[in-house]
């Protein structure tokens, strides 16, 4: 690989796949450099036989409508549907309907981004107290940290008041309390933008680990292995798109990249400042729909057959679960474990 290019781009994640094609776009020759054999980044489509409804083992909802997605999906004529249902909570591994969504709504509503900055867990100490021991306020606490760690995948000791709050606000304006699924998953976005590539001429690397970067004024040079081959690429300009724990390998840690000079001070200090939320997935599939026949204690004769999300209050069971649609039988449950080892044994 020593075919020298306008832009090199390191990463074929959803990132390093849009900037590709508006540089592409603009008549700018690219390459992109993906150490996996696949395309997509933290997107990752499965099929599986039998069930009409793909298995996403990454991204999976388009919360809200934003529109740099569904302006796209729109465009291919893509299926979007809305995800349905009714919400149901664990509580001491009983499923049974959800009365704190209220409460954990006036309690994120209280959060403030023009003060002072704050961790969400000093924020709820601070502003949430509970010293009676209220059973409906120490459930709202709960939720509402169940809700910051599941959703955002973020610590409430870490993550700032003022970046929850920006975030709600843009959520707002997208209809972010709304989920969607497209029709043949995520993949589909994917599939727009590989498509798009092709187009704008953007040659695609895949098995390309990049080991070193040589920089200066003008130039870069690009150094790694492709199936244990050496290879070399120089550009004037690289657009790094790698995931931040990448980034912040020190050298010689197994993936790091080794920058040559160093990357300033200040950069570095700011990278570092950042943080990532970690998720394992884990999907089930049954055999049948057995919740389709539950039918709680307090829930009025009704059955988990129309269960869209179930949440948890167990710090080591997932923040929640979610189901597929009716018609993609047999039935699959799947959900983020947040920390908690999991055990799963089959009979």
């Amino acid at each position: 690989m020593v075919k020298n290019c306008d832009v090199v781009v390191i990463g074929a994640g959803m990132a390093g796949l849009a900037a590709s094609v508006q540089l592409g776009g603009a008549g700018l020759s690219v390459s992109i450099l993906e150490a996996r054999e696949r395309i997509g980044g933290r997107i990752f489509t499965q099929r599986e036989l039998g069930l009409e409804t793909p298995v996403e083992l990454g991204a999976e909802f388009i919360h809200g409508k934003p529109p740099e997605i569904w302006d796209l999906l729109n465009q291919s004529n893509v299926s979007i549907s809305e995800v349905e249902g009714d919400n149901w909570c664990s509580t001491n591994g009983v499923p049974c309907p959800c009365g704190f969504f209220d409460l954990v709504d006036n309690i994120l509503k209280k959060m403030d981004g023009s003060g002072a900055d704050e961790s969400f867990q000093d924020f709820l100490d601070r502003c949430w107290r509970n010293p009676t021991g209220d059973p409906k306020l120490a459930e709202a606490r709960q939720r509402a940290l169940a809700y910051v760690t599941g959703f955002n995948a973020a610590d409430p000791g870490l993550v700032g008041v003022h970046w929850l709050v920006h975030g709600m606000r843009a959520e707002e304006q997208i209809e972010g309390d709304r989920a969607f699924r497209a029709a043949g998953g995520y993949a589909s976005l994917v599939d727009i933008f590989e498509q798009a590539a092709t187009l704008a001429s953007v040659a695609i690397n895949n098995g390309a680990v990049v080991e070193a970067i040589r920089w200066k004024a003008g130039l870069a040079e690009v150094a790694g292995q492709r199936a244990g081959v050496p290879f070399g690429i120089s550009a004037p300009r690289v657009l790094v798109t790698l995931p931040l724990a990448v980034l912040q390998a020190t050298p010689g840690e197994l993936g790091a990249i080794e920058f040559s000079p160093a990357l300033p001070q200040q950069k570095l200090e700011a990278l570092h400042k950042l943080e990532m939320g970690k998720v394992i997935r884990v999907v089930f599939r049954f055999r049948r729909r057995f919740w389709d026949e539950l039918s709680p204690a307090d829930a009025h004769g009704k059955t988990l057959s129309r269960m869209s999300f179930l949440f948890s209050d167990d710090d080591c069971f997932p923040t929640w679960w979610t189901t597929m649609p009716r018609r993609s039988r047999p039935g699959r449950l799947s959900a983020p474990l947040n920390g908690c080892p999991a055990k799963i044994e089959r009979s």
